[in-house]
């Protein structure tokens, strides 16, 4: 049975199919895979010279390709990687119609080498790859842009210490720290002594520089674990982890009298900072530590400046 005479048997569901298709191939083959015929577009399709008649289709296919199912009723898509003399793979899309005891095989223009196959899936994944790396570097780009931002948010930006905002975030950590695992806690208020006299006779930009120069030389005395922001205007304010109030005094004194001795380039004389202490109770909150840190700096203030005192 020629193809020509499967066409005009079975043209009501055949000429439906290729109604749409151009420049196919066809072939013709038994149950058992066998070739019966084929035309030219199949030969073009594998890159064959004559008809491999009486051969069998899945001996045309590489070890890599699936093989031929047979379908009973309606027909299935079909992709097969064709071995073309041993010398390339081609990979051809196609449908299998099932014909009463027959099967036709309708190839579409479609052919592509398995090494070009090889190449366009390296292509493409170089191309994941990089469309991987680059969403890599995007979200390295965002999560560093967020963390400015975040440090932006925490930062005093003068004098580059936490601000009152990250202040009263981690200051309700402390105490929630130092309460549940009963754990001592010591809050230090300090404040620059007459330092709106610095401005009225300086100017506002030399008091920025005491300013910036005051909470530099804090930071280089202080422990890892210390927390030291400023509070508003002059003030600052310095939490003391796991520290005792003894501990803490001894600490403010050393800081009181390195200040005290700091030389500003621009300032005749020395710049001093009162210091106010207190250590947590067990029935403290925030408003209540930091409040009692604030009446102990205004009793230094009162006591004559440039000292350390105790609430």
């Amino acid at each position: 049975m020629k193809i020509s005479e499967i066409l005009e048997k079975y043209n009501e569901k055949i000429i439906l199919y290729f109604s749409k298709l151009s420049n196919t191939g066809l072939v013709l083959i038994d149950k058992k895979g066998k070739i019966l015929d084929c035309n030219r577009g199949f030969l073009e399709l594998v890159g064959l010279k004559d008809k491999p008649i009486n051969h069998n289709i899945n001996n045309l296919l590489s070890k890599n390709s699936e093989k031929i199912s047979f379908p009973e009723n309606v027909f299935s898509k079909l992709n097969l990687l064709f071995d073309v003399l041993g010398e390339a793979e081609i990979l051809i899309k196609g449908y299998i119609f099932p014909c009463d005891e027959l099967y036709l095989l309708v190839f579409e223009q479609h052919r592509l080498t398995y090494n070009e196959l090889i190449v366009k899936m390296s292509k493409l994944n170089d191309q994941i790859v990089n469309i991987t790396r680059e969403l890599e570097k995007k979200n390295i780009q965002l999560s560093e842009a967020l963390s400015t931002v975040k440090r932006m948010m925490n930062t005093d930006p003068l004098t580059g210490v936490f601000n009152r905002r990250a202040i009263d975030k981690m200051i309700g950590r402390e105490i929630s720290l130092a309460l549940r695992h009963k754990i001592p806690l010591s809050v230090v208020m300090i404040d620059i002594d007459f330092f709106k006299k610095i401005n009225d006779t300086y100017g506002h930009e030399k008091g920025d520089y005491v300013l910036k120069s005051f909470a530099n030389k804090i930071k280089k005395l202080i422990r890892k674990e210390d927390i030291f922001g400023r509070y508003g205007g002059e003030e600052f304010i310095l939490i003391l982890p796991n520290t005792k109030i003894d501990n803490a005094y001894q600490a403010s004194e050393r800081i009181r009298q390195k200040i005290e001795k700091m030389n500003i380039k621009g300032i005749q004389g020395n710049i001093t900072a009162s210091f106010g202490l207190t250590e947590i109770l067990p029935t403290d909150n925030e408003n209540s530590l930091i409040k009692r840190a604030d009446e102990a700096l205004y009793l230094a203030k009162r006591r004559g400046r440039n000292r350390c005192e105790i609430l």
